[in-house]
């Protein structure tokens, strides 16, 4: 199977830093990314703008970091499946896709103490644009169509057989 669903998405994480003597800075990471769906594999790609504010007796100052583009490879067997949840009316953030690891090593690169550090180290949860959503929703679909052809040409999910009748 080739990857047919690439899923665009966004990471981001804040940091405020005040000072005894007033002075402020703001961190703010955005991670820019995609996932996609390959053969025996999930790939997700992502760069990570920092941005650094610094308000100072000297001033004000803004720093951008953009960092190169970094990949991690996970095999199907350390994935237990995605999902876009339906959005609640008193949700106002968009729409997310959520990968489920069946490994929490799955996830380490990006969400370790050397990625972003996610709240949860089996789930990862991708920011996606309203108008992606369709697309993170075929992509959660292939990807669970993938993992059950997966398991049943493992026998693993135990179909029973039915007798041949003569």
């Amino acid at each position: 199977m080739t990857g047919l669903a690439a899923v665009p998405f966004t990471l981001k994480r804040s940091t405020d830093l005040w000072t005894a003597g007033g002075d402020y800075e703001s961190t703010t990471e955005t991670a820019h990314g995609l996932v996609r769906l390959e053969s025996e594999r999930l790939v997700l790609q992502w760069r990570v703008a920092v941005q650094t504010q610094v308000l100072d007796g000297a001033g004000y100052e803004t720093r951008e970091e953009i960092e190169p583009v970094q990949e991690m490879v996970i095999p199907l067997a350390s994935v237990a499946g995605a999902v876009v949840p339906r959005r609640r009316w008193w949700q106002l953030s968009g729409p997310r896709l959520v990968l489920t690891a069946a490994d929490l090593l799955a996830f380490e690169k990006i969400a370790g103490q050397q990625g972003l550090k996610l709240k949860h180290p089996a789930k990862l949860v991708l920011r996606i644009k309203r108008a992606d959503r369709l697309i993170a929703e075929e992509f959660a679909a292939e990807l669970a169509l993938t993992l059950a052809r997966q398991q049943v040409g493992d026998g693993e999910l135990g179909v029973p057989q039915l007798p041949m009748e003569d």
